[in-house]
């Protein structure tokens, strides 16, 4: 199945749902933009390979590949991190006779884009002020990171020695790091631009179906199974990145399975009777301490350490303040991609998010960042910063002033809290509301010296 030449190229691309053209043997032959957007991966990595190959690793979109591979005509809702929900359609093309279908037809809906184009037709004024699902292809330049950040380089150099010399990689470090970053950067160093990366959440896949979606499963191994069978996500990541995310929780019962894998590199589907050899490189990351799990008996000893060769601990934010300038332009600029007036943040503004310790490390910094673009029509100052960092900023000083008892601070940082909320809501009394206390302890506390 080829693209017809009756119009330009870049049709498709014109639509605001996401299009993808699948032909009979399963190969994306044509997508546009907004399917790239929608799935997060790059065109490349989607054409001219199965669907299966390149989602097959991730979780909200197991349904959507298994009924693409069966080419069926039936809708599913993937749901996505921070509620986000996608319809997706599969319709066939050329026919629904047995041996007719020419392949399929993928339609992707971003629901509340919908929502808001709905909003618009009833009589809505602007576009929204921001799309969160262009915000979520947006991918960090990590090669500009490197070199702003000196343990950020350290860290990604190890990673490409180890991935030069075959060794596989842990990382470790807390909630939204940016670990799966790192882990894509690390697949493009050495690998073909068509390896694929499998992306595997060892946290979303129930521990019933863990063996199944691993290693795959033979037709008629269990009720249920697809009359074809099915590769496993290992057997997808084949020539390419096997990437364990969350991998301190998977099963007990499954890690001596997984073990063999990595010790062997054959993988055995279920009800199968023979072994087939795969070669992957692969990186795993938790924010679990494995070695604390070990002691306790929750993981293995033996896969701890055929996984943890290279252990690399990524810092969280408020451990590399350096980056913290550089990710609030990188946010910034991709708001700014889908506002008609660019977001421009006032030096106020800038210095208070600066000086937030980002418990959520990146992905708050970017939830912030989106969330200010709301709030905003064009400059941002500190009264369109949300009331979680107004409440959560850590006083610049607090860690370098060695002057001053710990009342004195205590008061200090108190003082700062109350002087950020009476900025964002304009009065102190509205400021004593916020932070729950009368107005008399507000005004106290705002004239008492140290």
């Amino acid at each position: 199945m080829t693209r017809s030449t009756s119009f330009p190229g870049n049709t498709i691309d014109a639509l605001p749902e996401g299009i993808l053209i699948i032909d009979e043997t399963g190969l994306v032959r044509d997508l546009n933009a907004a399917a790239v957007t929608l799935l997060g991966f790059d065109r490349d990595t989607l054409l001219g390979r199965r669907l299966f190959d390149s989602c097959g690793g991730f979780q909200p979109f197991s349904r959507l590949v298994e009924l693409v591979e069966a080419g069926l005509k039936a809708e599913t809702l993937i749901e996505l991190e921070g509620g986000r929900q996608i319809m997706a359609l599969v319709r066939r093309i050329g026919g629904e006779l047995p041996g007719a279908s020419q392949g399929v037809v993928v339609v992707l809906h971003d629901l509340q884009v919908l929502d808001h184009e709905r909003e618009r037709a009833q009589g809505g004024g602007k576009r929204p002020a921001f799309r969160l699902m262009g915000q979520r292809a947006a991918k960090p330049d990590l090669a500009h990171q490197r070199r702003i950040s000196p343990y950020l380089n350290q860290i990604i150099t190890l990673g490409e020695r180890a991935m030069r010399q075959g060794a596989r990689v842990l990382l470790l470090g807390e909630s939204g790091v940016g670990k799966t970053e790192i882990a894509r950067y690390l697949h493009t160093y050495g690998a073909s631009p068509a390896a694929p990366f499998v992306h595997v959440n060892c946290g979303s896949i129930p521990d019933t179906l863990f063996e199944s979606e691993m290693f795959g499963y033979e037709r008629g191994a269990f009720t249920g199974a697809l009359s074809g069978g099915k590769k496993g996500l290992i057997e997808a990541a084949d020539g390419g990145m096997l990437f364990l995310d969350e991998v301190g929780e998977i099963p007990l019962a499954m890690q001596a399975k997984l073990l063999k894998f990595l010790e062997t590199g054959s993988v055995q589907k279920v009800g199968g009777s023979t072994e087939k050899s795969v070669k992957v490189r692969i990186i795993a990351a938790t924010n679990r301490d494995l070695a604390q799990m070990v002691q306790t008996g929750h993981f293995r000893r033996d896969l701890y350490y055929r996984l943890a060769v290279v252990p690399l601990s990524v810092r969280s934010l408020r451990e590399t303040p350096e980056l913290i300038g550089e990710l609030i332009d990188f946010f910034v600029a991709g708001v700014n991609v889908q506002r008609d007036q660019p977001l421009v943040l006032s030096e106020d503004c800038r210095k208070h998010l600066m000086a937030y310790s980002y418990p959520g490390n990146i992905r708050e910094l970017q939830n912030v960042i989106q969330q200010i673009s709301v709030l905003a029509a064009g400059r941002a100052d500190s009264s369109h910063l949300p009331e979680s960092v107004l409440l959560r900023l850590v006083p610049q000083n607090a860690q370098l002033d060695d002057g001053g008892n710990l009342k004195s601070r205590v008061r200090a940082y108190e003082r700062q809290i109350i002087e950020a909320t009476i900025g964002k809501l304009g009065s102190k009394r509205k400021a004593a509301d916020a932070l729950g206390v009368d107005i008399g302890t507000i005004v106290r506390k705002t004239q008492e010296k140290d």
